[in-house]
């Protein structure tokens, strides 16, 4: 009975064991997914979504496919619960030049299809790629800032470097036609105007590129330094070999970091030890529960994709912010309100959303549909007046002084009237940071039922 009962315990201790060395599950790609855009290309969902993910679109070189990306970003997504798009150029080189059209309109489609169908956050958008898909990366940042919060270019060209039409890069090899910051920002501008902040962007090239990549960093840095008003680059510590210069806005946050390797480093990135997806992970702050690039989706305000603190009536005009990006600092600015009158400013930390005035739709409340500091039912302060017609944006994560259950100040209807509100749907977040879990190897329970079954079977023949 002895030897049974040891032998039966120890065959327990090891399944036991197995259960807890089986590895988490990984997420799952799958290819050719329904975007329902011109370009095919895949998504990879991770182990736990974020609430609300974020998504990262990874963008491969010339003569690769939207399956070459996969495993550069994969286990940072199961860690932190955001959604990879591998769009699939369906040629030899991504087309990346300055329009928004063609592939880089069939991106920001896929981009659109998880924001509207799977809720993702639309002001937690990002791209990475290498060689084309960095050139595609720079391209989308500078014509799309109203899409994407940051990227990571390794390396890649500015946006208007590479031609349009273009499929061979046919620019490879070349040296840039200027290194002018406000040459490459008003091709920039043309494309697209935006008086909001600009994203964040990271460019890796190796000082020993075969194509030249090296001799296109200064314009690269140059357009983004105009664009996003930022100061003269700064030496910064970074990797062991690499040159690192780094780029602050006026609240001193680095929006650009310029990352330039050793003359032995060539052009395929894909080599470098370790790996660089880390330090894109870590730069985008994809690893962080809220925000972009070291910066807070919103600090006191609601967050939304103008910022600034905007007010607004029926018979005055409210200054929302200039469409600033996603709450960068704070609160997101006013469409532009139908009554009453307000101001923003493009970063500024305020309590507004999009469109936040200081009325509902039929009175003089403070606060808006989606506001920081309001509720969808909030509490108003007024009676029978002239309010805004449109209410805020809530941040994705931004803390306010609403909630998922807090009582707010605002709402759609709110009024100098007395009802109270059940707070805003999106007021506050706790945050997230998922870890990747996932539920033990089928052949571990297995394992375990086996060892019962011996139990149970050795204790009847001992009867």
């Amino acid at each position: 009975m002895n030897r049974s009962r040891a032998y039966v315990l120890g065959l327990l201790a090891a399944t036991a064991g197995l259960l807890a060395a089986s590895p988490a599950q990984a997420g799952s790609w799958q290819n050719a997914f329904a975007f329902g855009a011109s370009l095919k290309g895949d998504l990879y969902t991770p182990t736990k979504l974020a609430s609300p993910p974020a998504i990262l679109v990874a963008i491969h070189m010339c003569t690769g496919h939207s399956s070459t990306v996969h495993g550069w970003f994969d286990s940072y997504a199961d860690t932190n619960g955001f959604y990879i798009i591998a769009p699939d150029a369906g040629k030899q080189c991504f087309d990346a030049s300055a329009t928004r059209d063609g592939d880089k309109a069939a991106i920001v489609a896929m981009v659109n299809y998880l924001i509207t169908n799977k809720g993702a956050d639309k002001t937690r958008v990002f791209a990475a790629g290498m060689s084309s898909g960095g050139c595609m990366t720079n391209t989308l940042l500078a014509i799309y800032p109203d899409v994407f919060a940051g990227g990571s270019a390794m390396p890649g060209f500015p946006a208007g470097g590479w031609p349009s039409g273009d499929t061979t890069c046919t620019k490879c090899g070349s040296s840039p036609p200027s290194t002018d910051g406000k040459y490459w920002g008003d091709i920039a501008r043309k494309a697209f105007q935006w008086s909001g902040t600009y994203p964040c962007s990271q460019q890796w090239v190796g000082g020993g590129d075969e194509y030249n990549f090296n001799g296109w960093l200064p314009a690269v840095a140059a357009q983004f330094q105009n664009l996003g008003n930022l100061s003269s680059g700064m030496s910064a510590s970074g990797r062991s070999g690499w040159t690192r210069t780094v780029y602050k806005d006026a609240a001193g946050n680095v929006r650009l970091e310029t990352n330039l390797g050793p003359s032995s480093q060539k052009h395929d990135l894909e080599t470098v030890s370790p790996p660089l997806y880390s330090d894109v992970v870590t730069f985008l702050g994809l690893d962080k529960p809220t925000g972009a690039c070291g910066i807070a989706t919103s600090s006191t305000g609601a967050g939304g994709n103008n910022s600034g603190t905007g007010s607004g009536g029926s018979t005055s005009s409210g200054n929302g912010g200039s469409a600033g990006r996603a709450g960068s600092t704070g609160g997101a600015g006013g469409h532009a309100g139908a009554s009453g009158s307000g101001s923003g400013g493009s970063v500024a930390t305020g309590t507004g959303g999009s469109g936040t005035g200081t009325g509902g739709s039929s009175a003089t409340g403070t606060g808006g549909s989606r506001t920081a500091t309001g509720g969808n039912v909030g509490t108003g302060t007024g009676g029978s007046g002239s309010g805004g017609t449109l209410g805020g944006d809530g941040g994705s994560s931004g803390t306010g002084t609403g909630g998922q259950t807090t009582s707010g100040t605002g709402g759609q209807t709110t009024g100098t009237g007395t009802g109270t509100g059940s707070g805003g749907s999106d007021g506050s977040s706790s945050g997230w940071c998922s870890t990747a879990g996932g539920s033990p190897a089928p052949w571990s329970v297995a394992l375990l039922g086996l060892a019962l079954t011996l139990v149970a079977r050795r204790t009847r023949r001992r009867r």
